[in-house]
């Protein structure tokens, strides 16, 4: 019997038009659509959109929104390098889907406060490591791990951070799982990017799309810039009189340079370069047209070990000397603070519950997913025996380089990384593949299912600040588990809604 469901206006079944949609549409999706339920009957909260996209003229409406999106991507700038792109000089326009994404408040309250537990066990962990290293010596976490990690930077040890607040950015990786509940994929620490692109994609869908507000009213996110501004200032060093922040971008050649600017300009607080400052005296300046400004928290985007040649890469041209001093001896504070990616290790992602139970006496709100350490033998050979069903990760990869999927894989491409798993099982971890959750997207042969995960953002200086929502991205292609920007995955906006905000 086909799908028929009325329209929330007349009471009319859909046309043929629409029914024929539909049916396309869930031949190519499954089970964890996240906009239907199990008799294939669009949700509550979704039901609008669903009567907008299966109305007459109601593709064509998206169609137009969409191009608007996209001109207005164009126009804003809001670009990306594709890693694995011939053309790697070349930039591209963030892929955008104006469908946007939904979740119930109540559902979102769970997620924010696992990730605030999260974030605080987190930070307790590094703090520990590089001091009393109580947790290694009593074997809750394997100090083996520790200290071949790429994240742990030995010139850290007893450096004291303002508040003992190492990683103040966080954006965790979220995946919804079979059952429906969100599930922590990994942790990123270190320079955590996309904020930018949740403040433009908010910004674009209300004028390329305001029909869509119609149907809800999202939670604003538009105090994210400005509590990453208070959480910078909650962690100036000790004693400084003066209340100078600015972000650290490596220069327009990076990939997330439009991040880079865009935050700067939204906090109000120089965007800066190596070039741009100078130690005087022990202290840090921004040399700017007018005159010279003390500069006592620099939120750096750089990657720590081109942060200072006088003390980790020699080569880096755009580091500046003598910086690391400067933090070591509390006269400036480094946003997240070097070192801060032994936590984000996903060898060390494993342990993340204990770590909460250790610290917090507390059990995680939100979920790991299962993961096979290769350092351990047992684990190792059962990675290697069932390689064909799981995913295979790099520990210290990211924006889904690195990885072997292995469903997907070829038979030379799975015995690829089996030698590569035995020559270094420290560098490896495998995680069953799950299959997470879809959302209707629009493509150029109409609407069709693409998977998609969630990274919202979380800061912690004097307290822990949280926007309610966060980076959606999702899949360019049908059968994708890709979903990182850099690899050619897009973006939609994501919303949290009132539980009783679904007329």
């Amino acid at each position: 019997m086909p799908f028929v469901f009325p329209f929330l206006s007349n009471g009319k079944n859909h046309p043929l038009y629409g029914l024929s949609l539909l049916d396309n549409y869930k031949k190519l999706s499954d089970r964890s659509d996240e906009t239907l339920d199990s008799n294939g009957y669009p949700k509550k909260s979704y039901l609008p959109f669903w009567e907008l996209i299966l109305s007459r003229g109601g593709l064509d409406k998206l169609i137009l929104a969409q191009k608007g999106a996209c001109d207005r991507f164009r126009r804003l700038g809001v670009t990306f390098l594709l890693k694995n792109d011939k053309e790697k000089a070349k930039e591209r326009i963030f892929p955008f889907d104006v469908i946007p994404r939904l979740i119930l408040k109540k559902e979102w309250e769970k997620i924010k406060i696992g990730l605030i537990q999260r974030l605080r066990a987190l930070n307790l962990f590094i703090e520990d490591v590089y001091h009393d290293r109580r947790i290694l010596k009593q074997g809750v976490v394997p100090e083996e791990l520790v200290s071949t990690s790429p994240g742990f930077i030995k010139q850290m040890a007893g450096v004291e951070v303002p508040a003992k607040v190492y990683a103040a950015v966080c954006g965790c990786d979220l995946i919804r799982d079979g059952d429906g509940d969100f599930v922590v994929l990994e942790d990123n620490l270190r320079i955590p990017s996309g904020a930018s692109y949740m403040l433009v994609a908010r910004k674009v869908l209300k004028e390329s799309s305001p029909f869509f507000f119609s149907f809800h009213r999202p939670l604003s996110i538009q105090s994210y810039p400005l509590f990453l501004l208070e959480t910078l200032l909650d962690l100036h060093p000790s004693g400084s009189k003066e209340e100078g922040a600015a972000l650290w971008t490596p220069g327009p050649y990076n990939s997330a340079y439009f991040e880079h600017a865009f935050l700067a300009n939204q906090m109000g607080i120089p965007l800066v370069e190596s070039r741009d400052l100078f130690i005087e005296e022990g202290r840090l300046y921004f040399a700017s047209r007018k005159r010279k400004k003390r500069i006592s928290v620099l939120y750096r985007r750089i990657e720590e070990s081109f942060l200072d040649p006088s003390v980790f890469r020699a080569d880096s041209l755009i580091g500046l000397s003598s910086i690391f001093e400067l933090f070591c001896k509390g006269e400036l504070n480094l946003v997240n603070a070097p070192g801060c990616g032994v936590a984000d290790d996903k060898v060390l992602y494993r342990f993340v519950p204990e770590i909460i139970r250790y610290y917090l006496g507390e059990e995680p709100i939100l979920r790991n997913v299962e993961t096979y350490c290769c350092l351990d033998p047992k684990e190792r050979s059962y990675v290697l025996e069932n390689i064909e069903r799981l995913v295979v990760k790099e520990a210290n990869q990211s924006g889904g380089m690195g990885m072997l999927i292995g469903p997907l894989s070829s038979s030379r491409e799975r015995e690829e990384f089996k030698e590569k798993i035995r020559a270094n099982p420290r560098n490896y971890i495998a995680q069953p593949l799950i299959s997470f959750s879809k959302l209707p997207c629009l493509v150029d042969k109409g609407i069709e299912a693409r998977r998609v995960d969630l990274r919202p953002f979380v800061l912690l200086g004097k307290e822990p600040r949280v926007v309610p929502g966060g980076l959606t991205r999702v899949a360019l292609d049908h059968n994708s588990f890709i979903v990182n920007s850099s690899q050619g995955g897009g973006s939609k906006d994501c919303w949290v809604i009132d539980d009783e905000d679904q007329r």
